[in-house]
């Protein structure tokens, strides 16, 4: 009787490790566009609630004050207030400008780069309070 020695080797041929690594390229091309339109998305949703966030605290403020805070700033650790002014995702602050008749203006610093991405004009990303008006009762 004759025996054979078979000796299989533990290693991983070349053919298997280039169709595993083409499979893994295939799948991250995929994976990696979709994953950044995802956190752009969702940066654009971030930066419309922060932006109610902070009308809703200045619009508290008018409640009690009769006119919106100088600065973004006084609402922070106010009884009406945020806890912290928050910042849009993409990075900046918002910008606040009250204008000559009161009314209110709360910009988003990156709003041209939301575009596409839960919007589709900057305009989207720019919140306007009306002027207080002051209470006539006695």
């Amino acid at each position: 009787m004759i025996t054979r020695c078979t000796r299989r080797s533990a290693a991983f041929s070349l053919v298997e490790l280039l169709s595993a690594t083409l499979v893994l390229g295939v799948l991250s091309s995929l994976a990696v566009p979709l994953y950044t339109s995802q956190r752009k998305s969702a940066a654009g949703r971030v930066c419309k609630a922060n932006e109610a966030a902070i009308a809703r605290a200045a619009a508290a403020w008018v409640l009690r004050h009769g006119e919106y805070p100088a600065e973004p700033d006084d609402l922070v650790g106010a009884p009406e207030g945020l806890a912290w002014l928050p910042k849009c995702p993409l990075g900046g602050d918002y910008q606040w400008q009250i204008g000559d008749t009161g009314a209110l203006t709360i910009t988003c610093p990156r709003a041209a780069e939301h575009i596409g991405f839960g919007g589709t004009e900057a305009s989207e990303w720019v919140m306007v309070l009306a002027a207080p008006r002051r209470d006539l009762l006695p």
